[in-house]
């Protein structure tokens, strides 16, 4: 019998919460120690979108450097993936169009969808209508050979039943620990509800909750139950996405703690 072979989990830094600059972004995440980096697409307030040649050459630049795993669409919580009636947004489509042929560029295997603020699925109309993007969208990425990962505050039965009117096997959902928190939802019966339906993405969002900093209680990347979260919810890397823009500094600590708090994670070998 082959003994578990015992890896530390990766940590990934997010570009969106460094700078809108993609070149600075890899420096700064690079200095820090991160094994790779997490790109935004871009667009409005968020930096040059991808979709401008220039801009993804120099993407594709920085991949030389430092690994690209996730391009990330934040944008989509500017505009929003549904309408009230829930009637899908043709320019929601367009941009995850647009991100979907950028990441293949990239070779970034996941393409993160955020369901947030403008993109928040408040209402049944909403969930029916994001779940009809993500519908949409799956039969681009299997075809891509990519992942199509979606982020949203709702707990684990309301994200499964997304995910089951999903119903591709493109799809898996995204656990974050700031915002599950904030949401008064437990990171650990997410990872075990969303893990047990094989539908987690094995990239562990950790961040500070804002709920809990206001309560006056410790959370995010100090979460004594680290260890236990990255081990059930079988988790690969972890992305630290605290806010960096004006801490920098700010990202080799969390890299750090990240590493001494999870250790090593020991996953089966399957053969």
């Amino acid at each position: 019998m082959t003994a578990p072979a015992v890896t530390a989990p990766a940590v990934a830094a997010p570009q969106w919460r460094i700078s809108t600059s993609r070149s600075e972004a890899a420096r700064v995440a690079l200095a820090a120690g991160a094994d790779a980096l997490h790109l935004d697409f871009g667009g409005a307030h968020r930096g040059p979108p991808l979709s401008d040649p220039v801009e993804l050459r120099a993407a594709e630049a920085i991949t030389k450097d430092i690994p690209v795993p996730v391009l990330a669409v934040n944008h989509l919580n500017d505009i929003g993936l549904a309408h009230p009636s829930g009637a899908p947004n043709p320019a929601a489509l367009t941009l995850l169009e647009q991100a979907l042929e950028c990441a293949r560029r990239l070779g970034a295997q996941v393409l993160h969808v955020p369901g947030f603020r403008r993109s928040l699925p408040a209402t049944d109309a909403l969930r029916a209508g994001t779940a009809e993007v993500l519908r949409i969208m799956c039969a681009q990425v299997s075809a891509a050979g990519t992942t199509l990962a979606y982020e949203s505050p709702l707990g684990p039965r309301d994200s499964l039943a997304v995910a089951r009117a999903v119903g591709r096997p493109a799809l898996r959902l995204v656990l974050d620990t700031g915002n599950l928190m904030d949401a008064g939802e437990a990171p650990l019966d997410f990872a075990d509800a969303v893990g047990a339906a094989g539908l987690l993405l094995p990239d562990l969002h950790v961040k500070d909750s804002e709920r809990a900093a206001d309560e006056g209680v410790a959370s995010g990347l100090a979460l004594d139950g680290l260890p236990e979260l990255l081990r059930r919810s079988r988790a690969r890397s972890v992305l630290v996405e605290n806010d960096y823009r004006d801490a920098p500094d700010r990202l080799r600590t969390d890299i750090t703690l990240c590493r001494t708090t999870a250790g090593p994670s020991h996953h089966e070998d399957e053969r």
